[in-house]
């Protein structure tokens, strides 16, 4: 079985403050509390220390490449000068060792010319984040007095995408996190032909099994057929791509794509965040769920990402990914989905062993993907050729917290793959 690139996300909390109060954030109005405690802006002393971090899991582990997501709060939160020495210690500390990838995730309110000459500079990823139509956006995505951000972060978006299409930055992306009490079709429309993004995806909200947001899954359901009958018209000549959408399209298509989606799948888990003060712990999208799930005495500064791959918490996500939830048994559809986000399946007391709260709408989903391939031209045979295979990577044969000088010596060491 073929084994995963030996890459990793790191979500760097550069700002742990906001210009805006969202109502559904995860980072400062659920579980996560650490924000109360950390600095506000992250110190060049943390900074520094992560580079040599990422430098000893290249020698440890075989890390090949990193991508560091410059996180908040809102990031765009602090002095250009220093979001700048961040991102030049970080290109310079770590691109002579491995791949090295710098994004961005922002409200977009903030963004000026000077931000953009800094993004062009070190070539930065931006992402906005937008939830639709003014109306939607401004009902939840509030600055601290109350006010909707809709109108400037719109202006932000207009901002990066002209860099982007001159050539000046990579590509801007959009993230919106799905509304049920939306049209879900209104809000897709809006960002496509309004606003003009083509590349953009829909969050499922950060919710697991304990959350009292959870909605009934007949409104989810009405509510991506919204979204899945506006998509599906504009998927002649690639007018409009939807990462969640699109991957599960690919997949059903050829094997070749599904050994793809095998691979991002088996390596979901393969995010760590890294406060404004070095602590150290698993997705924050994760944290946000469960504050046990956060050890705050393990930093970047006392342990290694070796170490780190090595705990009871990590092992507990690799087997997550590995062992086919309860729930799941005869799902078609499971090579696809394994399951759900992790973040969507967990419960405080059982861990990550059940499947997502999404697992109705999930099944409506792929069963629409699939009948608009069939009717498309599509067989059954080689639809079901495609699912019936089990996945082709497994999150065990990723990363591996041996240390790879001393496998290569053959030296007779226990290894413990992730």
């Amino acid at each position: 079985m073929p084994s995963p690139r030996k890459g990793i996300d790191i979500v760097l909390k550069i700002s742990e403050r906001c210009n805006l109060a969202c109502t559904y954030c995860y980072f400062f109005f659920q579980e996560m509390d650490t924000h109360k405690e950390n600095t506000a802006v992250i110190k060049m002393s943390t900074v520094e220390q992560l580079v040599l971090f990422v430098r000893q899991a290249v020698d440890e582990i075989g890390l090949s490449s990193v991508n560091i997501g410059l996180h908040g709060g809102e990031p765009l939160l602090m002095k250009k000068s220093h979001f700048e020495n961040i991102c030049r210690t970080l290109s310079e500390g770590i691109k002579p060792y491995c791949s090295l990838k710098l994004m961005c995730q922002t409200n977009g309110t903030l963004v000026d010319d000077q931000w953009l000459a800094i993004f062009e500079k070190y070539q930065v990823h931006v992402g906005v984040s937008i939830d639709g139509p003014k109306a939607i956006h401004d009902k939840s995505r509030i600055d601290h007095n109350g006010k909707g951000s809709y109108d400037e972060t719109v202006r932000g978006i207009r901002m990066l995408a002209e860099a982007a299409k001159s050539g000046r930055i990579p590509s801007t992306g959009a993230l919106c996190v799905a509304n049920v009490e939306a049209d879900g079709g209104e809000l897709v429309k809006h960002m496509h032909q309004e606003l003009g993004i083509k590349n953009f995806d829909l969050l499922f909200p950060r919710e697991g099994h304990d959350s009292s947001l959870k909605q009934q899954q007949d409104k989810w359901i009405r509510y991506f057929k919204e979204v899945l009958d506006y998509w599906s018209e504009n998927q002649k000549n690639n007018k409009l791509y939807m990462n969640t959408l699109n991957r599960i399209l690919e997949m059903m298509l050829t094997e070749q794509h599904a050994e793809c989606l095998d691979e991002y799948k088996s390596m979901q888990h393969n995010i760590i965040n890294v406060s404004s003060e070095g602590q150290l712990g698993v997705d924050d999208n994760i944290l946000s769920l469960d504050n046990a799930l956060l050890d705050k005495n393990v930093t970047i500064f006392n342990t290694s990402l070796n170490q780190f791959l090595s705990s009871q918490l990590w092992q507990s996500l690799i087997t997550a990914i590995d062992e086919k939830p309860q729930g799941c048994d005869g799902c078609e559809w499971f090579r696809s989905c394994r399951g759900g986000a992790l973040f969507n399946r967990y419960q405080r007391g059982k861990g990550f062993k059940q499947n997502t709260v999404f697992c109705e709408t999930m099944d409506f989903i792929h069963n629409y993907i699939a009948q608009y391939l069939v009717d498309k031209g599509l067989s059954l045979e080689e639809l079901s050729n495609v699912l019936s295979k089990d996945p082709g990577y497994l999150a065990k044969n990723g990363l591996n917290t041996t240390i790879a000088r001393a496998a290569a010596r053959d030296v007779e060491i226990i290894r413990v793959s992730l």
